[in-house]
């Protein structure tokens, strides 16, 4: 985790719901199968405190790192804090990637994956979930790179994948995108949302198929 996720609330009421940001309407596609490599919806504070809201490349790569360097998804949350790729942006560049739900994929008996969709069943249309995430410069013009956090699954859901992306509670936004804290003066002081709200079903296997081809609501569609 996290390989594919979705994310069809409208930015711009997710602005207004949790930062009272005002943003021009008609600012997203809904996208139901976000694969690596896209650019993709994050959120991080400016120096003067104000919510910025960027589309940023999903594959994070340090701008000191070269071209051939590994380009990862994600970074365990065991290992950014002493990790010299992620360290940097742990203390000061992170952001969250706002969601509707990831999907995961179960190993059956028969050596085939099922794909689950994974959400908060009662989100309404102007909420969402938030992965906590990293950014980093891509060394070109104002462009960003971005990795989201994962960490061990819930007892709920570590039956169909054992990592989930760590989800930031609304109510430590705020705290986590705060780029004059460390990453030792958070410790402690972020809420998650709980994995134990999370419902999940499965769903057609054609979310494992070309992107942009596949990327219709029918995705999250329970068998």
């Amino acid at each position: 985790m996290c390989g594919r996720f979705v994310f069809h609330s409208p930015l711009n009421l997710v602005a207004k719901r949790y930062w009272n940001y005002p943003m021009a309407t008609g600012n997203m596609v809904a996208r139901y199968n976000i694969a690596p490599g896209t650019q993709i919806a994050s959120i991080r504070q400016s120096p003067s405190g104000e919510p910025r809201f960027d589309y940023a490349w999903w594959g994070f790569r340090p701008s000191w790192a070269d071209e051939r360097a590994p380009a990862p998804i994600n970074a365990r949350i065991e290992s950014i804090k002493t990790s010299r790729y992620f360290q940097e942006s742990f203390n000061h560049q992170r952001c969250v990637i706002p969601a509707n739900g990831w999907y995961e994929w179960m190993r059956l008996e028969n050596g085939q994956k099922q794909p689950y969709y994974i959400t908060c069943p009662d989100l309404e249309r102007d909420e969402a979930l938030f992965f906590a995430g990293l950014y980093t410069p891509t060394g070109e013009g104002t462009s960003l790179r971005v990795a989201i956090i994962t960490e061990p699954a819930t007892k709920k859901i570590h039956h169909i994948h054992d990592r989930q992306p760590t989800l930031v509670h609304p109510s430590s936004l705020d705290q986590w995108l705060d780029p004059t804290k460390t990453a030792d003066e958070l410790k402690g002081n972020i809420k998650r949302t709980s994995g134990e709200s999370m419902a999940y079903w499965p769903v057609s296997t054609d979310v494992n198929g070309s992107i942009p081809d596949n990327n219709g609501a029918s995705l999250i569609d329970p068998l």
